[in-house]
């Protein structure tokens, strides 16, 4: 991950022509439109209330698809859980003060008994990634302190789904999104959180990108991100994604119309999912009201 910078101008832009989150997807021989919703994944499902047409869209979708399928993300098998405490926990052969100096370990054990009460001695079954995404949820349960108790927004449109007797889909596994989460070497994710340590600003920079989700502005929100991501880490992230899912859409959309519920990450850019089906031939436009 790039040195995270202050973007403070960045929350000083005016809304610009992509403010919006909720897009409807129409022509190239559809028979019916589908729709195509940018989620803050933590954010609270009372915020759906404020999106503009969101439930005329939901009402004449036959059909939900999320990036996962929420409603059965708890129920995991045997096998699963396995495969996801061997991603999360460092290997055998390995050790995580392994992966720092003593002086990287002071200032990261500063960092964590600061932000999470435990040190790199008490967390030392985790692997980096598993101690950053602790820390994240943390912050995040801080910035939107509903977080903990109520239903985010991709859970709950599609719970409202199924509660209307629509057809409920995802365009990929939690095991795919793990697997990619956990995908960078140990060595890499030992950088990230050393990163991470020595610049302390994670909650600045969730704070920014979920005051700037909610001003609905994606053009603000691609360039934070687009700051805070490498070339290959988007490629991994986004690109590759998202033209699997282009792919994905092109298939599902002309046989039923299709609300597909994605983090708002993925809707902006040249690669993002408004370019790639607008490249496709499809009419893809902001719904305002």
């Amino acid at each position: 991950m790039k040195k995270i910078i202050s973007l403070s101008l960045v929350l000083m832009m005016a809304l610009s022509v992509n403010a919006q989150l909720l897009w409807k997807i129409s022509g190239n021989g559809l028979k019916d439109a589908s729709y195509i919703l940018g989620t803050h994944h933590a954010c609270s499902f009372t915020f759906c209330d404020s999106i503009p047409g969101l439930k005329k869209a939901f009402g004449q979708a036959q059909v939900v698809v999320g990036e996962i399928d929420m409603l059965n993300a708890g129920q995991m098998s045997q096998e699963e859980q396995l495969q996801l405490q061997s991603l999360m926990l460092m290997p055998s052969d390995t050790t995580l003060m392994s992966l720092f100096s003593q002086e990287e370990m002071a200032l990261i054990d500063k960092y964590l008994l600061a932000n999470l009460g435990a040190n790199l001695q008490q967390l030392s079954m985790l692997k980096p990634m598993s101690i950053l995404v602790t820390l994240q949820n943390k912050i995040l349960m801080e910035i939107l302190p509903t977080m903990a108790t109520m239903t985010g927004m991709d859970t709950y449109m599609q719970q409202l789904a199924a509660k209307n007797a629509k057809e409920v889909g995802a365009l990929e596994t939690m095991s795919f999104q793990l697997n990619l989460l956990y995908a960078s070497s140990l060595e890499e994710q030992a950088d990230a959180l050393l990163e991470m340590a020595r610049t302390d600003n994670m909650k600045e920079m969730l704070v920014e990108l979920t005051e700037v989700y909610k001003s609905c502005d994606l053009d603000a929100l691609w360039k934070i991100f687009m700051e805070q991501t490498t070339e290959l880490e988007y490629e991994k992230l986004v690109k590759t994604r998202n033209l699997r899912w282009e792919m994905q859409m092109k298939e599902m959309m002309p046989l039923q119309s299709t609300l597909f519920v994605v983090g708002a990450g993925h809707l902006p850019g040249e690669f993002g999912m408004i370019q790639l089906l607008r490249s496709a031939g499809y009419k893809v436009k902001a719904i305002k009201k």
